[in-house]
């Protein structure tokens, strides 16, 4: 699972511009990311690139319930 959820970060890079997310874990259906948004530097900011990450995972993973930023 670790795979797929990494091949929707990737896709998703592009749309978040400079804002980086690093994959941590997986464990129970919750992912937990690290997110640095540089500010005012393009891209979005990190509760919205959470809820875009979390929205895409769940449609491509039904398996994740939750994405968390550590």
């Amino acid at each position: 699972m670790r795979e797929r959820v990494q091949e929707v970060i990737d896709r998703l890079k592009p749309a978040f511009g400079p804002t980086e997310v690093t994959l941590v874990s997986i464990r129970d259906g919750v992912v937990r990311v690290q997110v640095f948004a540089p500010g005012c530097h393009g891209g979005p900011p990190k509760e919205a690139a959470l809820a875009i990450l979390e929205e895409e995972l769940q449609e491509a993973i039904p398996e994740i319930s939750e994405v968390v930023a550590d």
